[in-house]
């Protein structure tokens, strides 16, 4: 057995300052010689933060202030190298993240990456998208943050290194996101063909999520936020299997109620996904509305709903407040962790119907209430 190694000679340090839309974001990036490349690269060593940020933080002049300690880091490594008596392999931390390797065996095993590369031929990218889209899954797996952070604090991490630039991360999230169905298909097909999808349920939930952009455009738009914010939105339906795993979603633009588009997206998503058994809809009480409710029981469907407390009969509200009936629940060691009662019984619901009035429906649900 012979064994090859080759060495990495690192040149210096220097601080890169990267104009984003929310300022200055200052990195200390490492520059060396790659011989299996024959030129020189860079990679980032530090994440700093952005200049307003750390001027916020007590560094009056943070460009100034790192400047400085570029240059005590190279003047320690000049020392470290002087000194050196034993040459290195490699002065790369051996610190890497390995808790993807599940992940990125059973993302291999689709065999996704030929149909992707057969899709971006009509692209002229001059990056992978199976490659940039893994690598962003396996940094999510890892450590969840903004994709900003992803870039620069995790991928670097990963024990696979990565080959593309941030603006090619970027490029490729918009390519994906204008083809999202198309991929959510490939994936589907592979997984229902290798492992299978459970359909004799599904579950279903939306929600939204907001930008922070100035304008709207076409797509985000301005609406109600479930964090009360007045950023552009974009609402979300998700449609999993009875195993909760994803097979299916939709995005709409954000100012949409959800209350109508909730049921357009389900029909949507089932036919897709071809789900033929009962779905459950889960919703707030944002989407608890008799229209809703009436059109999961036409569709063979359930549905788990919450309700306001405020805003129930006065005869519901009554049985909610009363202390009879419930239920204490405690852990292990005794302590009491919430209460709770329920019951079943049959409740009105007022349906608009076709000419603008409304019926009364009679429904039998149960009530489950806890605190």
């Amino acid at each position: 057995m012979v064994l090859y190694w080759m060495r990495v000679t690192f040149m210096a340090y220097f601080l890169k300052k990267s104009n984003l839309k929310k300022g200055v974001y200052l990195q200390i990036y490492e520059s060396f010689y790659d011989p299996e490349r024959n030129q020189t690269a860079h990679k980032s060593y530090k994440a700093l933060g952005y200049v307003d940020e750390l001027v916020a933080k007590g560094i009056d002049d943070p460009i100034s202030f790192y400047s400085e300690k570029v240059k005590q880091l190279n003047a320690e490594r000049k020392a470290a190298r002087d000194s050196e008596k034993v040459r290195k392999i490699s002065d790369d931390t051996p610190a890497k993240h390995l808790g993807y390797f599940p992940f990125k065996a059973l993302n291999d095993s689709l065999g996704i990456k030929g149909y992707l590369d057969i899709f971006q031929r009509n692209s002229d990218f001059r990056f992978n998208v199976y490659s940039v889209m893994s690598a962003l899954i396996y940094a999510r797996v890892v450590q969840p943050c903004s994709k900003l952070k992803t870039y620069y604090e995790v991928l670097p991490s990963l024990f696979e290194p990565v080959d593309f630039s941030s603006d090619q991360m970027y490029a490729c999230l918009e390519y994906i996101g204008a083809e999202y169905e198309k991929i959510i298909e490939m994936y589907n097909a592979q997984i229902s063909a290798l492992y299978g999808f459970n359909t004799d349920h599904a579950y279903f939930d939306c929600t939204n999520f907001y930008f922070e952009i100035d304008r709207e455009d076409d797509f985000r738009r301005k609406g109600p936020s479930k964090e009360n914010r007045r950023e552009p939105l974009v609402g979300l339906g998700l449609l999993l299997d009875g195993n909760q795993i994803p097979i299916g979603m939709e995005v709409y633009p954000g100012n949409e109620s959800e209350k109508p588009v909730i049921r357009k997206v389900i029909d949507k998503l089932k036919k897709r996904s071809h789900v033929e058994g009962r779905t459950i809809q889960i919703a707030d009480k944002g989407l608890n509305c008799a229209e809703n409710i009436m059109y999961a029981l036409s569709a063979g469907d359930g549905y788990i709903f919450s309700k306001s407390v405020k805003m129930l009969p006065a005869i519901e509200k009554e049985w909610v407040l009363l202390d009879n009936d419930y239920r204490e629940v405690h852990d292990s060691n005794g302590h009491l962790l919430y209460r709770i009662k329920e019951c079943v019984d049959e409740f009105t619901y007022d349906v608009p119907t076709s000419n603008g009035k409304k019926r009364k429906v009679t429904i039998t649900e149960k009530r489950v209430v806890t605190f």
